[in-house]
């Protein structure tokens, strides 16, 4: 897994013009969900689980400081763009990171 946190994901809004010179790996809706989805907040997550590996939601929270219902909720929407997935270890779930680099393409061309 630590190879894909050095590779960059390149991000994009449904109903833009595609550039060819950035091929696509993750659609948003709108630049307002990229916005949330990757806020400070949830980039600084992505960068506790890369560097400081728990072995658990519980334990990324005591980590973050934050509600283990507020960090599950978050991992599940990062994970639902492939940010994140959750690996299954003696009844647990770990967080991994897949990756931590971003490209946001925006065309201006409609």
């Amino acid at each position: 897994m630590e190879n894909y946190i050095e590779s960059r994901r390149v991000i994009d809004i449904l109903g833009q013009i595609p550039d060819l010179d950035f091929p696509v790996d993750i659609w948003f809706d709108s630049l307002k969900s990229v916005a949330n989805v990757l806020s400070k907040e949830n980039q600084q997550l992505l960068k506790v689980i890369a560097e400081q590996h728990p072995q658990s939601v519980t334990e990324l929270a005591m980590l973050t400081g934050r509600a283990v219902s507020n960090v599950s909720r978050i991992l599940k929407t990062l994970g639902k763009y492939n940010l994140v997935e959750m690996q299954s270890t003696k009844n647990m779930l770990r967080p991994i990171v897949t990756h931590q680099k971003f490209l946001v393409v925006v065309s201006n061309d409609q």
